[in-house]
């Protein structure tokens, strides 16, 4: 038999990885699962485009400045970081590498007193990282390499119990403040298509599957929304807009009212951004119904809230954050700000 490629080796230790990470993250108890999981699906993620570099005759070496491959202490030839690896492999808007760079940036902020409650918060990210690395691997290497014969899927409670929506809420109440707010940052820069593609955060509606049983019959069938008909789409945009509502922060500490968003912004960029600019603003990027709507509360809620009490609006540092980054540029300013017909 023909002898493997070095790639090959590099791309079973990735699914060893990988495997090993699902096998972690799933297991019972307290124990520190989400550090884990993030470890070892990043080595699993640098193996696998390793492999791929190497298959590809992609250079994987830092090199000096006069081209030359660097030696780390032990005399090892110095690698590229994940990091580097997923800036020059993957496209720019593909929401598999922000799903990416995403762990990447939260391996460093955990704190572990808080994991249990962070992994609840950003399960759907890990969901996804974990299916992004099955598309990729196939998609690169072919599907005999899959994982999915190797992987089961998980018995669970707290997610499909009555007080679920509420459980979630009082976990993320738990998380630190400044790791909400990075979360809140991170999605603030992405585009928003990226953000709510399923590549970068996998959600799912669980809806028990009721009548008789025939032998085909899966206990998890996965639905794509593009092959619902009309009727079933409205009655899933009606399930989302419940699940949003349900899961509104009552919190309102650091809010900010639409003049100080206006005032925060016009001094970053430099140019005009009044309080007519700022409506134009919100109704580009609709983060908020019109005033006098039906629901105020249908917000999207990284952005801004309905507060019921003073009956007003109030918006947020990821507001603020994500207008500054947008409107530095002059054609989306200009986009953004323009008067719209009635």
């Amino acid at each position: 038999m023909a002898r493997r490629p070095g790639w090959w080796h590099q791309l079973q230790s990735s699914k060893n990885e990988a495997i090993l990470a699902v096998d972690l993250y799933n297991r019972s108890g307290r124990e520190r699962q989400l550090e884990a999981f993030i470890v070892h699906m990043s080595m699993a993620w640098l193996k696998l485009l390793q492999a791929r570099g190497e298959r590809d005759k992609h250079d994987l070496y830092i090199r000096d400045p006069r081209g030359r491959r660097q030696r780390a202490k032990d005399g090892d030839w110095l690698l590229k970081p994940l990091q580097t690896l997923v800036l020059e492999l993957m496209e720019e808007k593909d929401p598999r590498r922000a799903n990416v760079l995403f762990f990447l940036g939260l391996r460093n902020r955990i704190e572990h007193r808080y994991e249990r409650d962070l992994a609840a918060v950003v399960a759907g990210r890990s969901q996804a990282w974990m299916l992004n690395y099955e598309e990729m691997l196939t998609q690169t290497f072919g599907p005999k390499e899959a994982l999915s014969g190797e992987l089961r899927f998980p018995l669970f409670l707290s997610s499909i119990t009555d007080d679920a929506v509420e459980a979630l809420k009082a976990v993320r109440k738990r998380v630190p403040r400044g790791l909400l707010a990075w979360l809140q940052d991170f999605d603030a820069g992405l585009e928003s298509d990226l953000a709510a593609d399923q590549r970068f955060d996998f959600r799912v509606y669980l809806v028990p599957h009721t009548g008789p049983k025939s032998q085909a019959d899966a206990a998890m069938t996965f639905v794509r929304l593009e092959d619902l008909d009309d009727e079933q789409r409205a009655a899933l945009s009606q399930v989302q807009t419940i699940i949003r509502e349900k899961q509104v922060s009552v919190a309102d500490l650091g809010a900010l009212k639409p003049t100080q968003v206006a005032a925060r912004v016009r001094a970053a960029i430099g140019r005009d951004f009044l309080i007519h600019h700022h409506t134009q603003a919100w109704k580009f990027y609709a983060v908020r119904p019109d005033t006098g709507a039906a629901d105020p509360a249908t917000t999207k809620t990284d952005f801004c809230r309905w507060n019921d009490v003073f009956r007003q609006y109030v918006y947020t540092e990821a507001w603020v954050n994500f207008l500054i980054k947008k409107l530095a540029d002059e054609d989306i300013y200009r986009e953004v700000t323009s008067p719209r017909p009635a």
